[in-house]
């Protein structure tokens, strides 16, 4: 649930793997176009959760695996981790960001 809040945060702001789900997401428009019907619900609505869900697996099975020391230098290494797990070159979340926020918590 922590790693599907997480992603879906993402991509309501505009954070971190939105270039990859709008593209997933315009490959599904794309190749499923009653989808894209009149009358049918708009297929960002949708597939969302598609689009999201390879990710939101991915950082799933990373929260799951890591050691549970919520210290300053292991979230550091956690999104470190969790970065290379997402395929990303860099992953900075604010303290803001959900991420920080379920890695920093007790």
């Amino acid at each position: 649930m922590a790693a599907r809040a997480i992603t879906t945060r993402w991509y309501d702001h505009q954070q971190h793997l939105i270039g990859r789900w709008h593209h997933r997401l315009h490959q599904l428009v794309t190749f499923n176009a009653h989808v894209d019907h009149a009358g049918n619900a708009s297929a960002v609505l949708l597939a969302h959760d598609l689009a999201i869900y390879p990710e939101t697996v991915i950082l799933a099975r990373t929260l799951v695996t890591l050691p549970h020391q919520h210290q300053t230098p292991h979230v550091h290494d956690a999104v470190g981790v969790i970065g290379h797990g997402l395929a990303l070159t860099r992953l900075s979340p604010t303290a803001s960001d959900p991420l920080t926020t379920y890695l920093g918590s007790p």
